[in-house]
């Protein structure tokens, strides 16, 4: 399966947050996540999936499990079934890959427009 840039979807939080879905399977969903200094997501847990994070550019503080740690550009880590998890951006721009399996519907209903609709 080949997804080309334009038809990848996009989601704008309006806190200087996006996602950007890369691909998707019912087993596996990919994105892309990019944060401004400040942002931050909740500590939460799934009992329904896993999930791995790869820290592409910037600076994170990451809780998970009983850990925090501050992550950079090529550090990784795994949240596991029912795992507490959550990150807050350290420097503008911060962009990490995202990867949940098995997907995640609620994340997939949730865009606003594809890649080529928002650069209209």
């Amino acid at each position: 399966m080949f997804v080309e840039r334009s038809d990848m979807k996009f989601k704008d939080f309006h806190d200087g947050t996006t996602r950007v879905q890369l691909g998707k399977l019912p087993g596996i969903m990919g994105c892309t996540m990019t944060f401004n200094k400040g942002a931050f997501t909740v500590p939460h847990a799934h009992d329904d999936h896993l999930q791995f994070i790869y820290f592409l550019k910037g600076k994170f503080e990451i809780t998970c499990g009983a850990e925090k740690r501050i992550c950079l550009p090529g550090d990784c880590m795994y949240a596991d079934y029912n795992e507490l998890h959550g990150s807050f951006a350290l420097e503008d721009g911060s962009m990490l890959l995202d990867v949940h399996t098995p997907m995640r519907e609620d994340i997939d209903k949730d865009f606003d427009y594809t890649l080529a609709e928002k650069e209209k």
